[in-house]
């Protein structure tokens, strides 16, 4: 799992920028638009009824989730503490909750919010967790700056969660209608956290990586170093 775990975080963020990518382009909304982050939700890219390539978006939202999940999985490789295991559970429970969020498009709307709320509440608490034991337990071999980093995601989460969601009902409602914000902050505030996350994985990834060298390396010195105790210097008779 130490091995895997590194290639898994990759994976799960090349997957997610290269579906989101091809679900953008050729994305026409409900008012005629073209896709803006600044003012659509990462979701919308998985509407059968608007975006044209949805069924590559949520698949590949799937196959990201199962990346993270193996992700999160390996943390506790590198990290066996009381409190990195917690995260590392809840962060489980939240790539599960985002495999239902690529099985359950935004189409059917109470569904997939519960999931979405559900796994972004339990993403930025497993993020938040790990990050504690980053900075504050020395068996967490992560760099202080990773700390720093991960507690970006709970904090956008919380500024997302803040904002006011009245223009969500206005949009239900007027339909077509519908005037969209030259910037939504709810939205595009999804979007801090997506590329906070992601981000995020990217260097811990990356990090393992250093770690899995260096714990090769100190391996290799060790063997050397019982390979020479063991040899012994012949004696001369005279």
């Amino acid at each position: 799992m130490k091995k895997i775990a590194p290639i898994a975080g990759l994976a799960t963020c090349i997957i997610l920028y290269t579906v989101i990518i091809i679900a953008a382009i050729p994305y026409i909304g409900q008012q005629g638009e073209s896709y803006s982050v600044f003012n659509h939700f990462i979701s919308e890219l998985g509407s059968t009824k608007f975006s044209a390539q949805h069924f590559i978006y949520n698949n590949g939202i799937i196959l990201s989730s199962i990346g993270f999940g193996l992700f999160t999985l390996g943390l506790a490789q590198y990290a066996d503490t009381k409190t990195s295991r917690i995260a590392v559970r809840f962060g489980v429970l939240s790539s599960i909750l985002c495999i239902g969020v690529g099985l359950v498009p935004e189409d059917n709307r109470v569904p997939h919010l519960v999931l979405a709320l559900s796994f972004f509440s339990f993403m930025a608490l497993s993020t938040a967790i790990f990050s504690w034991s980053i900075w504050k337990e020395q068996a967490n071999p992560f760099p202080k700056h990773t700390a720093i980093h991960g507690f970006s995601i709970p904090l956008a989460f919380v500024l997302f969660m803040s904002m006011p969601k009245g223009l969500m009902a206005i949009k239900r409602e007027a339909g077509p209608l519908f005037d969209r914000p030259e910037i939504w902050w709810l939205p595009f505030l999804e979007w801090i956290i997506f590329v906070a996350l992601t981000s995020w994985i990217l260097v811990i990834s990356f990090n393992m990586f250093l770690l899995q060298r260096v714990e090769h390396t100190a391996e290799l010195l060790e063997v050397e170093h019982l390979s020479n105790s063991n040899i012994s210097i012949p004696s001369t008779n005279k």
